[in-house]
């Protein structure tokens, strides 16, 4: 006995005797898996969603392959036209013309014809260069680009002349000379600067396994390419076909620095070139230039003369004359008449005109424009949605022989029948052909040694081999896509190749951030930026994503919330790390990140010394309790099992503690717990807090790195900014940090937040934020910014906060009144501004769903807007007032965004004034009163109410706003029926009636455009009732108590200080936070001395309590109360002036009014004194004020509704972007490639699966006993005792639960490996995978089983149930004493260690 319990078995046994729950106490209550809020169910949304895909991945490649194929096809027909007197006959179609006998009819040659075929081409070449020039205006104008340098100008505009030039000497000089089909093919050979400069800059050469193929491919791509060269210009005697040489080489100047990236001679130019962005400047002058030298040289080149071209414009679109020369005919009866006589009588040539057709070079232009513009488009939209290899770049490569294909199939159509397209093109205009027929055709082919043409095609499909190979992220901007802004029109699928980048924009965009303003050696800004591109690590590159969350006064079940989503983040950041780690060889997917979690909590200790013991010790208060014995239950909620974690690691910091967790999937969840006598306290301080802390202390101060690192893992370094009531799934951070991917200049993002809970005020709510959301942000998105992005779900930038005037100003201590307003009472949007001054980008991503507890009662809502309103209004007030400086800085924001935002302004400063005129003319419509009389009534109550607001206490001013909310509720619903039944008899044109139901549609619309969200509409009917209570008295209600800076919602009773206490009773001592019973099973841990010295400095400088005294609170107080005297004496009065003036108007509206002209009503009088019948007609009236109103709010309607379906198609594309179609495998074609590409997929899905934990009651894959129970029961019995067998599987289960050894899933990594490792097979079923990469898992396996057997220290096959060995580490958060080559490291997970 005593050998057993020296040995430790004996406490072990009897730990698990006390451990295991008595049997009356063993029934479960496992957590139900109907899922709400943030985990509802996505399968069906991700059904509909890959097979939308699916048919965008079909639509896609259709159109650009028919597009491209069109545009070039309508190229060659255009260029073909304008051939002078020495081209080919063209023999029209005489089945259709009056002739009196047989022959030949052919058309000759038109000046105007060709003249309107050179203007085609022209203005077919023009219109993309419109659109450059329109967005480089746009770009000049609305955003802030840094002008070029000289050599930049003298350089784009050196070669993007030299392409113009070639591309008018192919068009009007090689083309008309040639065959059509001759043309497609020598449209695959305009590649030779880019597949020389892929050679010499070794491009290609990145593929170290096969050097030596890949040089001598690049070496054919070029000797083919430059065949097209000799081969045709040797084999004719025309001088146009001996020059294609020059436009062939010229034209592919134009995208020589695409394939010239890794030069080191030019490296320096073309990134100063690309990142500075400085080519719209350019493109300014230069789109017209090019146009007028595309112009000029067709002119020079074509042959007429000069000033024909334009003096004969208008007559060359207008219908004229073709002539026709009809040849044959009777010359053959005479012939046969004469016999054998020498004598032969000459064909005679009978001439006549038909009218020609200009509008088949009107739609021929048009067509050609419209197919190459929507190549382009669709060809960036399948790169943006991650479908560019079958969508993009498989269509374009097949262009060109399915074009060479189909003109020679219409061409020789055309010459074996000229009647054959009749109804599609005009009959004197043709298709120059190759053959006459099969024959002579082939014989062609052979003599022109057009065999050839397989390999040019082969050498552009090398040259642009980086199309296949695609590396942008998900739903990346234009500039980082393509090299050149626009497209050519003439070679569209050519410019689509090879305008593609090969490097992403994105490893370049550090010299955006580098000065290269300021003028530097070459050489040396050369060696520079190689050695820092070399100090630069790949690790740098991780996405870090810190989540920063803010609690206070949280219930259990808003902490549940939080927690639940702070588990599912952890479970996906190990899964990524253990197929990164294990399944993918050390290379991490597109979508890994590195986490870690911090939770401020504010006023976290009790300091009432009645129950402080010692104040060096506080207790913690019960919310700190309740975040502690909650992370077990949100586990439990999450994995289905009961998971025991790690007491949390508690230290003493000079603000008070810090609680640090590990969680399941080994990231720290770190609870910084604030005493407000040692730190300030509030949201914005925490926010402070954890800006210096994480980016000043971590990364600034880490002496290792180098400044270019430091900047490298700002830009890639996220702070996830929550309220301790948030839920969201991973899914919803991730398409955040995909935009931050996507747009550099990204600063800020939130998602769609969705508020909970139950009862009307939340219904009112939820349409509220579905309205704000659909059309307010989606239209500050797409034209300019969004102001806000709140803070209980949204994704900073740690470099746009450490930007000049943003972290630093939020420091400020808000010492005036106005201040006060603007900084404390919505931090959220005052650090959105800061953002935005400085430059950044504020956006909204509708895809990323996150839900809210939103107030439930009238008194915490009228709190909570309290807040919001004066900050609101304060804060975009400030950036109006700077709207110049804005404007200059921001590039997002333009001066059109400002007037939008001020017309949004006056309609919030004037929406009391506007529902009470509407209020006064529903009850006269409804009630049938005079205008006075309503007036009155709507009069009173608000004046009541605004007394009420001045001198009453708040509490009642909230009873009166309820009551008379309430009795405006019951207005509305009559107002409701009233617009009805006027609708009825006025009819639905009337201006009121109008106006209503495009409001109504509108909404409606936005509800179908949102399907997930529809149901919000029903919410609508509360949202309606309440827009007198919600526009009018909430607005009064805000500006009357804005001297009120409490925070209204949340608040903890206060404690009554009493002096006198009774006799004998004694305040109950709570044991300070370190020995509390909560944390006795918790290690005492120190953060190291650097960041003790950060901390009292940080403090000390920024965040030292306020201690006002009473007469600096006083004057505080009596600042606040003379500000709201202020603005509400002017909000009064400029609503007041503003009802007068319109009131005054509607009295005299039978002299001020307008007709309104649609729907008028006719009416017929009959007198019977004069026996005369009368007939006039009655408008309806309009007053002037009434049309203001509508013209105002139609405009802001308008834009808010278009710029909805942007938005709306924006989310669109980054669902489709995110979305993997999986659901085609085929055995026999499915390669060993495919398999570990598909593998690679899957893998996060595969270790998702092996690490998670087997929910309660779940039965082991290698346990039937309970279906066999069920077998011998139908063997045995009848239906009844089946299902009575099926019931006591409960109690067969409880009874096996409490006896059988109980597995540690505790830890998700040990989960992992212990699957993984071990020697049971892997039940991958529900996983669709291929036979072929379930086979390459099974290989990978074994091979990792066998490297970790044989490395010394190697990861052995744990055993179940037993808990992994903790490698012991020292805690410390600094980042401190690493090398200059070393990792950074933001120690958000624990490395667990076997």
């Amino acid at each position: 006995m005593s050998g057993d319990y020296e040995s430790g078995d004996y406490f072990m046994r009897s730990r698990k005797a006390r451990d295991k729950p008595s049997l009356w106490d063993s029934f479960q209550d496992p957590p139900s898996k109907n899922k709400s809020g943030s985990d509802v169910d996505w399968k069906k949304l991700q059904f509909f969603l890959k097979l939308f895909k699916l048919c965008v991945y079909l639509l896609v490649f259709a159109v650009v392959l028919a597009t491209s194929v069109l545009a070039q096809l309508l190229y060659l027909y255009m260029a073909g036209n304008t051939g002078g007197g020495g081209g080919p006959r063209v023999q029209v179609c005489s089945k259709y013309l009056l002739l009196r006998s047989g022959g030949e009819v052919v058309a000759a040659r038109n000046k105007l014809d060709q003249i309107a075929w050179v203007w085609a081409l022209i203005f077919a070449f023009a219109a993309p260069e419109l659109l450059t020039f329109l967005r480089s205006l746009r770009i000049c104008l609305f955003k802030r680009e840094q002008r070029p340098s000289g050599l930049e100008v003298g350089l784009v505009t050196l070669f993007e002349l030299l392409h113009v030039v070639g591309l008018a000497l192919l068009t009007f000089t090689v083309l008309p000379a040639l065959d059509v089909t001759r043309g497609a093919m020598l449209c695959c050979c305009v590649c030779f600067v880019p597949a020389l400069l892929n050679l010499l800059t070794g491009t290609r050469l990145h593929w170290k396994s096969v050097d030596s193929l890949v040089l001598g491919l690049s070496i054919l791509a070029l000797l083919a390419q430059g065949s097209a060269f000799l081969l045709w210009p040797s084999m004719s005697d025309r001088l146009e076909v001996q020059l294609l040489t020059i436009p062939l080489l010229l034209v592919s100047f134009r995208w020589w620095e695409n394939f010239a990236n890794t030069h080191e001679a030019l490296a320096y130019i073309i990134r100063t070139i690309r990142c500075t962005r400085s080519r719209y400047h350019i493109y300014l002058y230069l789109a017209p230039l090019k146009v007028i030298v595309f112009a000029g040289m067709g002119f020079l080149l074509h042959g007429q003369d000069f000033v024909e071209y334009f003096t004969r414009f208008l007559d060359a679109w207008r219908p004229h004359l073709i002539t026709l020369v009809q040849t044959g005919g009777d010359s053959i009866a005479l012939n046969s008449t004469l016999g054998n006589s020498s004598i032969r009588a000459q064909p005679p040539r009978t001439q006549f005109t038909m009218q020609s057709s200009p509008n088949a070079v009107v739609y021929a232009m048009a067509v050609q424009v419209v197919a190459a513009y929507l190549c382009h488009v669709f060809g960036k939209f399948a790169c943006k949605i991650k479908i560019q290899v079958f969508s993009y770049a498989l269509p374009l490569s097949l262009a060109g022989p399915t074009a060479v294909c189909v003109v020679t199939y219409l061409a020789h159509l055309r010459a074996a029948d000229p009647c054959s397209l009749h109804g599609l093109l005009p009959d004197y205009l043709g298709l120059q052909a190759l053959g006459g027929n099969v024959e002579e055709l082939g014989q062609r082919c052979l003599d022109l040694a057009l065999w050839l043409w397989p390999l040019w095609w082969l050498g552009q499909v090398w040259t642009c081999l980086h199309i296949w190979q695609p590396h942008n992220d998900k739903n990346a901007q234009t500039e980082k896509l393509f090299v050149c802004p626009w497209y050519c029109g003439l070679l569209v699928d050519q410019c689509s190749m090879m305008n593609r980048r090969i490097v992403d924009w994105s490893e370049e965009y550090l010299a955006i951030k580098s000065d290269l303003t300021t003028p530097r050696d070459p050489v040396v800004a050369l060696a520079a930026d190689i050695n820092a591109s070399r100090d630069i690590q790949e690790e740098d590159k991780v996405p870090q994503l810190i989540v920063c969350a803010t609690m206070w006064h949280e219930t259990e079940d808003e902490m549940m919330e939080f927690l639940k989503s702070i588990v599912r983040l952890d479970e996906d950041q190990c899964a990524r790390r253990m197929a990164k780690t294990h399944l993918n060889g050390g290379k991490a997917d597109d979508e890994y990140y590195e986490l870690e979690t911090n939770i401020f909590f504010d006023d976290a200790f009790v300091l009432d010394p009645r129950q402080c013991q010692n104040k060096r010790n506080p207790p913690v208060n019960e919310y700190v309790k309740t975040l502690t014995r909650t992370i077990d239950k949100a586990a439990f909620e999450v994995y289905g099992v009961n998971i025991r974690l790690k007491p949390p690691l508690k230290i003493e910091t000079p603000y008070g503690g810090r609680l640090v967790w590990t969680l399941p999937g080994r990231t720290k969840m770190v609870a910084h717990l604030k005493n407000k006598d040692k730190i300030r306290h509030k949201k914005r301080w925490s926010q402070v807090m954890y800006m210096y802390y994480l980016l000043g202390y971590r990364i600034m101060e880490t002496e290792q790195l180098s400044p270019r690192r430091k900047a490298v893992i700002a830009e890639n370094t996220f702070i996830l900014a929550l309220d301790g009531d948030i839920d969201f799934q991973p899914r919803a951070v991730q398409l955040l940090i995909d935009r931050m991917k996507a747009v550099d200049e990204l600063g800020a993002a939130c998602g769609r937040i969705h508020p909970v809970g139950r009862g009307p005020m939340v219904w009112y709510q939820r349409f509220e934020y579905a309205i704000g959301h659909w059309l307010q942000k989606a239209t500050e998105h797409v034209i300019g910014c969004v102001l806000c992005s709140p803070g209980c779900f949204s994704l900073f930038r740690a470099s746009a906060l450490m930007e000049n005037s943003v972290m630093k100003r939020y420091t400020m201590v808000s010492s005036e009144a106005m201040k006060m307003v603007q900084y404390d009472q919505g931090e959220d949007r005052w650090l959105c501004t800061l953002i935005l001054k400085a430059g950044s980008r504020v956006e909204y991503c509708a895809a990323s769903d996150a839900y809210t507890h939103a107030p439930e009662s009238f008194n915490e809502f009228y709190n909570q807007r309290r807040r919001w309103v004066p900050s609101t209004i304060a804060n975009i007030f400030d950036i109006l007032a700077d709207a110049e400086t804005v404007v200059k800085k921001n590039n997002s924001i333009s001066t059109m965004y400002i007037w939008y935002q001020a017309m949004l302004m006056i309609g919030t400063v004037l929406g009391p004034g506007t529902i009470f005129l509407m209020m006064v003319g529903a009850l006269v419509a409804v009630f049938t009163i005079d205008i006075w009389t309503a007036f009155l009534w709507n009069f009173f109550p608000i004046l009541f109410f605004i007394l009420a607001c001045v001198y009453l206490k708040q509490k009642f001013q909230l009873l009166i706003a309820f009551v008379v909310s309430s009795l405006y509720c019951l207005v509305m619903m009559a107002v409701l029926i009233g617009i009805i039944v006027q609708m009825l008899e006025d009819g639905p044109l009337a201006p009121a009636s109008l106006f209503f139901l495009l409001v109504a549609v509108q909404i409606t619309i936005a509800g179908f455009m949102h399907p997930q969200e529809f149901w919000a509409l029903l919410c609508g009917v509360i949202y309606y009732i309440t827009i007198p209570s919600m526009y009018m008295l909430l607005m009064i209600f805000s500006v009357f108590n804005m001297n009120d800076v409490s925070w209204g919602t949340r608040e903890a009773p206060v404690l009554k200080d009493d002096d006198k206490e009774e006799p004998g009773e004694t305040e109950h001592q709570l044991p300070g936070w370190l020995n509390d019973p909560l944390l006795i099973d918790s290690e005492l841990g120190e953060i190291p001395l650097a960041e003790q010295r950060f901390w009292k400095d940080m403090i000390k400088q920024y965040l030292k309590p306020l201690e006002l005294s009473r007469e600096q609170k006083q004057a505080m107080a009596d600042g606040l109360k003379e500000l709201r005297n202020m603005i509400a004496f002017a909000f009064v009065m400029v609503n007041a002036i503003f009802v007068l003036i319109v009131f005054l108007l509607q009295l005299k509206k039978e002299f001020l009014h307008l007709k309104w002209p649609i729907d008028p009503t006719d009416f017929v009088s009959f007198d019977r004194d004069n026996l005369t019948v009368g007939i006039y007609r009655q408008y309806k009236e309009l007053d002037p004020i009434g049309l203001c109103f509508v013209i105002f709010f139609g405009l802001i309607l308008i834009i808010q509704f278009i710029a909805m379906f942007f938005h709306r198609f924006a989310t669109m594309c980054q669902l489709l972007a995110t979305t993997r179609v999986d659901w085609f495998r085929s055995g026999g074609q499915f390669t060993d490639e495919d398999a570990a590409h598909e593998l690679k997929g899957s893998a996060v899905n595969i270790a998702r699966k092996l690490q998670r934990p087997k929910r309660l009651f779940d039965e082991d894959e290698e346990e039937h006993h309970y279906d066999e129970l069920m077998l011998e029961a139908s063997r045995s019995g009848s239906g009844e005792h089946r299902e009575s067998m099926v019931r006591r599987q409960t109690i067969f289960r409880l009874h096996e639960t409490r006896n059988k050894q109980h597995s540690d899933y505790s830890n998700l990594v040990f989960n992992f490996e212990r699957r993984f490792f071990g020697d049971d097979d892997l039940n991958l079923q529900n996983l669709a995978l291929n036979r072929k990469s379930v086979k390459l898992f099974q290989k990978r396996r074994s091979e990792a089983k066998v490297n970790a057997a044989s490395t010394p220290g190697g990861t052995p096959t744990p055993k179940a149930g037993k808990r992994p060995p903790l490698v012991p580490k020292n805690v410390s958060f600094s980042g401190m004493n690493r090398n200059s080559n070393q990792i950074y490291d933001n120690g958000g997970y624990e490395h667990t260690e076997f």
